[in-house]
């Protein structure tokens, strides 16, 4: 099976952000924004 396309790292390049921006905005610990972004949570 495929592996599902990660939204939030898409959007994230698209706007040329980073997980340390994401953290920062929201106020999640930055091993949270990391697993978002690897499908691990």
């Amino acid at each position: 099976m495929d592996k599902d396309i990660n939204r939030i790292k898409v959007m994230l390049a698209e706007k040329k952000r980073t997980n340390k921006w994401l953290v920062e905005q929201l106020g999640k610990d930055p091993a949270t924004a990391s697993k978002w972004c690897t499908n691990a949570a």
